[in-house]
């Protein structure tokens, strides 16, 4: 046994390291580009770990990623044939997921013509939707051709392609905002910048959407070429849901491998996926992503952020750290480490930690024994001070059996990451941690 773990450890310490750091990222590759969800993992970082776990693990082997985000993970173990389950909190991440999995369209081009043309036709200039502070974060003339957008997708018929719109609406939404796109919390551009702001979404959705057919095509081509593809569906297993991995995973199935990048820390503070998630998802219609979609979430710029891991306070705090503290030395050193006048600021800190620990115990049950997984991740700044989250996650695994065989460490070059936010001062770097149960 020793040995087989000797030679496990080898193969990924013997992983090129500038391939690691992603030097050799393109944005094309593995329609990384449909969409540009915050922190996104790269794919060629992804792709040499798969490759080197492959042969570890039985026949027909299955994949999870419980905090699927835009389903880097997927699009890349796709390529090697790998039974998918991914699951995720935000509806935007689920629709982003659902799109660069399939089934894939044929004669999609000339529908996506169709449908630009009756976008061009459209006269009609009522605004579509409705929601608190719609006029803050859009111009007048910007709602009416987001409008028009909106209902020539409306149009289609096909719920698939309907999809594939939905995600490029979603990015010219983002784009045509009055949002900073500089952070992903939402903040609003000065007066002064937005009156100078000259855009056309109809345009803009038109060049986003035939960039995404050729990165969707592309994509499909290199899947099938593979054979991977039948009548452009993936031949394995797929299967994409809305949840919440503290609470449960939405699975009976037992996995041979987790490759995720788990979130940093609690979404209100950390990278706010929610926030930035907020306007896309008030102009796109929910049922078309998941009929079961609860339109609550949408109630408030954080209510999805809320809902996510750490997103609330909790009255047992006491309790809370007594767990917690038992199972995390590293976390109990951290929290003492601060004088008890701020506690207060640091107990959201707990928060993420007790919700974070709920998702890993259900990640564990979830795996087979002698499954492998696979981890990145990395630590931040909170009250000016460093949280070890490798070293955290290492206790709260081998807490449940879990033992750690390899840490890699990489440079973050290729992960868009918040560039006015404290967290960013320590998001330079990433540890890959490769786990056996």
């Amino acid at each position: 046994m020793a040995q087989v773990i000797q030679e496990i450890i080898d193969c990924f310490n013997n992983l090129d390291t500038d391939i690691l750091n992603g030097a050799n990222h393109n944005r094309r590759d593995y329609v990384h580009r449909l969409f540009q969800y915050p922190a996104m993992m790269v794919p060629s970082v992804q792709e040499p770990i798969l490759k080197a776990v492959l042969n570890l693990l039985p026949s027909d082997p299955w994949i999870i990623d419980p905090y699927m985000g835009s389903a880097t993970s997927f699009a890349t173990s796709m390529k090697y044939g790998f039974n998918i389950f991914g699951q995720d909190i935000n509806p935007l991440s689920l629709l982003i997921s659902q799109v660069k999995t399939g089934p894939y369209i044929k004669g999609s081009t000339c529908r996506l013509k169709e449908v630009l043309n009756k976008i061009l036709e459209d006269k009609n200039q009522k605004v579509e939707v409705s929601f608190t502070n719609l006029d803050k974060w859009f111009e007048s003339d910007v709602q009416i051709e987001l409008s028009k957008i909106r209902r020539g997708i409306m149009s289609e018929k096909q719920l698939l392609f309907r999809k594939f719109l939905w995600v490029a609406f979603a990015e010219t939404i983002r784009l045509s905002s009055n949002d900073r796109t500089s952070t992903f919390k939402l903040h609003v551009r000065p007066k002064s910048e937005i009156e100078l702001r000259r855009m056309s979404p109809i345009k803009m959705f038109s060049e986003i959407s035939n960039r995404n057919m050729k990165d969707i095509t592309q994509y499909r081509t290199m899947l099938n070429d593979c054979g991977w593809l039948h009548k452009d569906k993936y031949i394995k297993n797929i299967t994409l849901k809305l949840g919440d991995s503290a609470k449960r995973i939405r699975s009976l199935k037992k996995f041979d491998l987790l490759l995720t990048s788990p979130p940093y820390g609690d979404n209100k503070t950390t990278v706010t996926y929610g926030q930035y998630s907020y306007l896309p998802l008030q102009w796109i219609n929910l049922k078309d992503i998941d009929p079961d979609i609860d339109s609550d979430c949408l109630k408030t710029t954080a209510e999805i952020d809320t809902r996510s891991l750490g997103g609330k306070a909790y009255q047992n705090l006491l309790d809370i750290k007594e767990n917690l503290f038992s199972i995390s030395n590293e976390l109990k050193q951290f929290y003492c480490s601060f004088d008890s006048n701020d506690h207060s600021k640091i107990n959201k800190v707990l928060y993420f930690f007790y919700d974070f620990n709920k998702s890993i115990k259900n990640i564990v049950n979830s795996i087979n024994k002698d499954g492998y997984l696979i981890f990145t991740i990395g630590n931040r700044h909170v009250g000016g001070k460093e949280l070890h989250n490798t070293l955290i996650l290492k206790e709260l695994l081998e807490f449940y059996g879990v033992g750690q065989i390899v840490d890699l460490k990489r440079e973050i070059q290729n992960k868009r990451m918040p560039s006015r936010n404290n967290i960013s001062k320590t998001m330079g770097k990433e540890n890959v941690l490769i786990f056996k149960r």
